[in-house]
């Protein structure tokens, strides 16, 4: 008889589904419980504002760390076009009398195909060494015919005739 109002029967329902509500909340923190006690338990157990922070600070140290490097690495390369990046060697018999091809041009230019032509004559009584001057492809100096070969031989992009 208790149980025969529908009002009653509908505060019954309400509470019973409430307490289911309830338990399955219980379970859910407890299982959020276990898993913040397995996530801060570590070396020092700390708290995530802590962890978070230190985090932010590595990451700008290290964004400034990249600054520098980026810039570093930029100078460097500015710096490396002024460089030794071009070699050509041409050796020939500058006499011809059938001794061998002892002497040499050698180019040794940078980026800007400015550097230097260095020539080595040998000869069987004397050795003689001439170096000439290039820049921008150019010398003021005549060069000779393995001197201009050699200048190709390193990667000029036009000839060197002065």
């Amino acid at each position: 008889m208790l149980f025969t109002s529908p009002a009653l029967s509908t505060i019954l329902a309400i509470s019973l589904l409430s307490l289911l509500i309830s338990l399955y909340l219980y379970l859910r923190l407890q299982k959020l419980n276990r898993l913040r006690s397995v996530f801060f338990a570590g070396k020092s157990g700390g708290d995530l504002e802590t962890l978070l922070y230190a985090l932010s600070t590595k990451l700008t140290e290290l964004e400034n760390k990249g600054s520098l490097s980026e810039a570093a690495i930029y100078e460097l390369q500015n710096n490396l076009q002024f460089a030794i990046q071009k070699i050509g060697v041409v050796r020939f018999n500058p006499f011809g009398d059938g001794g061998g091809n002892f002497s040499f041009s050698i180019a040794l230019l940078n980026s800007y195909d400015t550097g230097l032509v260095i020539t080595s004559m040998y000869g069987r009584e004397q050795n003689r060494i001439y170096a000439k001057k290039i820049e921008n492809g150019l010398s003021e100096s005549t060069l000779t015919a393995e001197e201009e070969k050699a200048i190709r031989a390193a990667g000029l992009k036009q000839n060197s005739g002065s």
